[in-house]
């Protein structure tokens, strides 16, 4: 057996409608109901945090009160509420799952309204001009909170993240969208990078995952020059609509994915502990077994520094020390 610190996935949505919902069946309560499984498979998993990347109105800030108060079992949520971009968005594309604005003072006002609602993290998305994106990130870190920023949409249109990169953002986004000279920056000024590479490795989030003894994708090759460059790069799945039921596999594919990709395993759990904890400004509690920090541990039945894949062999978990899982 090995004993872990809880795992973190650094990058989920708890409660993202179906595919083939239609935007009229999106309300708070069919979020609040589909968030509590998620959250208790996570936590039966071994992943004893998680951060919500983006939610519907208030569920995810609602969620975190929920386990705060001891109402539900689960994955510990770190949120960042609603994300904040201009009207029309990424977030609102096909439902809205974000907040519009447009100036610099309506993305500050965006950020203290969802920092005074509870949110731990700010996120961004674009389109965005230089100057909200400042503001943004400006106010953020005036309320010594981290922002994390998507890394781009729109064919690659790369000034949004050279902005994120030049402006100091904390988290850049998945593994896409990411010039070269980004990269660099990255590295050079300790931003931090959830690459998500498994799920966006589907073909428009529809189509069979890439066999392991493929070629290298686009998404593994930027990982590369992430991890060339010393960027810290956390563990995140970003699972959305139907692929949100194969979670929590989808996270093991992904840490076994940083394997397959250079790292070793032992810089692969640090990934998804101590490196995940960093990321979300968590770490002085979690990510580590120390004394005094939170006693989040799992067992695991088998040694993963020999067989990453036996990081699925879970048999106790312990989140806050109690035991939630033993078996």
């Amino acid at each position: 057996k090995t004993v872990l610190p809880g795992l973190i996935d650094a990058h989920f949505h708890m409660n993202y409608p179906d595919f083939s919902d239609k935007p009229p069946l999106l309300n708070e309560a069919i979020c609040a109901y589909r968030s509590v499984p998620y959250l208790y498979n996570h936590l039966m998993a071994g992943i004893t945090t998680l951060f919500d990347a983006g939610g519907y109105h208030n569920t995810t800030i609602m969620a975190k009160k929920a386990f705060n108060e001891g109402y539900i079992t689960g994955s510990r949520p770190v949120v960042c509420g609603e994300r904040i971009n201009g009207t029309g968005g990424h977030g609102v594309s096909r439902f809205d799952m974000a907040v519009e604005a447009d100036g610099a003072d309506q993305f500050r006002k965006a950020v203290r309204e969802q920092l005074y609602a509870g949110a731990d993290i700010v996120k961004i998305l674009p389109p965005y001009s230089k100057a909200e994106l400042e503001a943004a990130i400006e106010e953020t870190h005036l309320h010594q909170k981290r922002v994390a920023v998507h890394s781009g949409i729109y064919n690659k249109q790369y000034q949004f993240v050279r902005w994120a990169a030049e402006l100091d953002a904390d988290i850049i986004m998945h593994a896409y969208a990411l010039p070269d000279d980004v990269i660099e920056q990255m590295g050079s000024k300790g931003i931090y990078s959830v690459p998500t590479m498994t799920i966006m490795m589907k073909n428009q989030l529809r189509d069979r995952f890439v066999p392991d003894n493929s070629e290298l994708h686009e998404y593994e090759i930027i990982f590369r020059k992430l991890k060339d460059a010393g960027v810290k790069m956390a563990v995140g799945t970003d699972a959305l609509y139907e692929f949100m039921k194969e979670n929590p596999g989808l996270y093991f594919l992904e840490v076994e994915r940083f394997v397959k990709n250079g790292y070793t395993p032992m810089e692969a759990i640090e990934a998804a502990t101590r490196i995940g904890a960093e990321a979300l400004g968590i770490d002085r509690m979690l990510g580590t077994i120390e004394r005094g920090k939170t006693a989040d541990l799992i067992v695991v039945d088998g040694d993963p520094l020999r067989d990453i894949s036996e990081l699925r062999n879970v048999v106790m978990v312990i989140q806050n020390g109690k035991t939630v899982r033993n078996y």
